[in-house]
């Protein structure tokens, strides 16, 4: 995790593999660094949108089966990047992974377990997109107004 600030901004960034348990961690992260940042009321939303960013970015990074072992690991393993930065009127939650395909919007029916993900980031954020950063990949980020 690196966390640094700038005049007005607080930054924090954190590393995780492209696995499943990593969505709890980015939660977890996401509400301590909210706690410190003395922004209780964000924590909710932010947790939320959190977690559908980095399960769509492990989902389109994982090549990894859901148990897998070490030796399966060590090979196949990628990581996803979360950012977290705090200015004086927006918070915003970016997450990288290393394939340039845009998330997608889907048409979930009533009884579908997920695919209503992104629509959740487009009720809780200001405005949320894709970037394609100079060193590969794909980061799609959201912002929440203060």
């Amino acid at each position: 995790m690196t966390l640094s600030a700038t005049p007005g901004h607080f930054i924090s960034r954190l590393s995780l593999p492209a696995m499943a348990a990593s969505v709890a961690t980015a939660r977890l992260h996401t509400r301590g660094l909210l706690e410190r940042w003395r922004l209780p009321k964000l924590i909710d939303d932010a947790e939320l949108v959190v977690s559908e960013l980095v399960t769509n970015a492990i989902k389109a990074a994982n090549n990894v089966p859901p148990q897998a072992r070490y030796p399966e690991l060590y090979d196949k393993l990628e990581v996803v990047c979360l950012s977290i930065c705090l200015s004086a009127v927006e918070l915003r939650i970016e997450v990288w992974d290393p394939h340039v395909e845009p998330p997608r919007r889907c048409q979930a029916d009533m009884e579908a377990e997920g695919g209503r993900g992104l629509l959740l980031v487009e009720y809780l954020c200001e405005r949320w997109g894709t970037s394609r950063p100079p060193f590969g990949g794909k980061a799609v980020w959201a912002v929440i107004t203060l």
